[in-house]
């Protein structure tokens, strides 16, 4: 799991500063002139965890970086992996805690039981804080689920949630992107996704759209 460019950009403005919960540890895919672009400092430690994300290049120390935009980060994971993560099911109804951002940067899609992963991750975000999900929308294989924007959507809105950023992404390209419709995108595109919380209700499973606006349709 991994916080690319395209997603730092993202998530520039509500990164610093915040109480973040992380689905998986979040390896930082950029080049330390890039975060310094962005956040203002440059990293002096950096890892070798490169390799596992298809660049060359070293990356910089993940924890580093929260601390140096003054936040605080705490990771869950089906496993250790790194040592600094709580583990938890996702697959299973968790109490995650409280938190001003939650990050799914490619976790959700691996959950089996995919519907409670999102509701435990929506329920860990604090009324007025965000959640962002970067979830393959055509990766055959690379996870359990691929995701259509009706998805995430349907989940936030029917939650009273605001949505602040729904796109695809390609190649480091964000583009518009229909939200119920239909439509089709190239392999190898992602959905991004930021949404605020502005309900303290307890998220709940959504109907598709299209069958709110029609019940009669087959």
């Amino acid at each position: 799991m991994a916080l690319t460019l395209p997603a730092l950009t993202a998530l520039a403005r509500f990164l610093p500063g915040r109480n973040v919960l992380s689905l998986g540890y979040p390896d930082i895919v950029a080049r330390p002139e890039d975060i310094e672009r962005l956040f203002g400092f440059r990293p002096t430690r950096f890892t070798d965890f490169g390799r596992w994300h298809g660049v060359d290049f070293a990356l910089p120390e993940t924890m580093e970086f929260f601390g140096a935009i003054g936040s605080r980060l705490d990771c869950v994971d089906i496993v250790a992996s790194r040592g600094v993560e709580r583990v938890v099911d996702l697959n299973r109804p968790c109490a995650l805690g409280s938190f001003e951002l939650v990050i799914d940067a490619g976790t959700t899609e691996h959950c089996f039981n995919v519907g409670q992963a999102l509701v435990n991750a929506a329920s860990a975000v604090a009324v007025g804080g965000q959640i962002f999900h970067a979830p393959p929308m055509t990766m055959l294989n690379h996870g359990f689920y691929n995701f259509s924007p009706t998805l995430l959507h349907d989940f936030y809105t029917q939650n009273g949630w605001k949505i602040e950023l729904l796109v695809g992404m390609r190649k480091g390209a964000s583009f518009e992107i229909p939200l119920t419709a239909r439509f089709t995108v190239p392999f190898e595109t992602t959905l991004y996704c930021i949404a605020r919380r502005d309900s303290a209700d307890t998220p709940a499973y959504p109907v598709q759209s299209k069958y709110l606006r029609n019940p009669g349709l087959s």
